[in-house]
């Protein structure tokens, strides 16, 4: 299964996110994300963020861990390689965020996302082991 694929969107960075559960849906919509703002295969996995978020649905937990993750590469000025569930229900999620600080010697800076966006936003599971997740990012 594709972990994700970017549509084509006038100014912003568009995606559609895919997992086998709403947990590796979480993480892959977090890859997407951070690939629209640098390449995460030169990122080494040296520290470890741990990220708690809550929402009322998978939409709101979905759109509130991006924006965490989103929050934590800025205010730490990290970036990051690897995200670990480490607990999920449909209204909480604790995900361990692996990675480095910025060094802009070393990685390659694509785009500066301002915020994720509910406009096109959705989360829908098409099967039970199928879901589906499309994001706006503002850049």
């Amino acid at each position: 299964m594709k972990k994700y694929r970017f549509l084509e969107h006038t100014a912003d960075a568009l995606f559609e996110a895919f997992g086998r559960s709403f947990e590796e849906l979480l993480i892959n919509s977090a890859k997407a994300m951070c690939f629209v703002m640098y390449e995460p295969e030169k990122v080494e996995p040296k520290e470890k963020i741990l990220v708690k978020v809550r929402g009322e649905n998978n939409e709101v937990l979905l759109h509130n861990f991006l924006s965490a993750v989103l929050f934590e590469i800025q205010s730490r000025e990290m970036i990051f390689k690897k995200f670990k569930i480490l607990s999920c229900s449909r209204q909480y999620a604790e995900i361990e965020l692996q990675g480095e600080k910025i060094d802009r010697e070393k990685h390659e800076l694509k785009s500066d996302i301002k915020a994720v966006t509910w406009h096109e936003f959705f989360v829908k599971a098409e099967e039970e082991d199928k879901w589906i997740a499309r994001v706006l990012i503002d850049v």
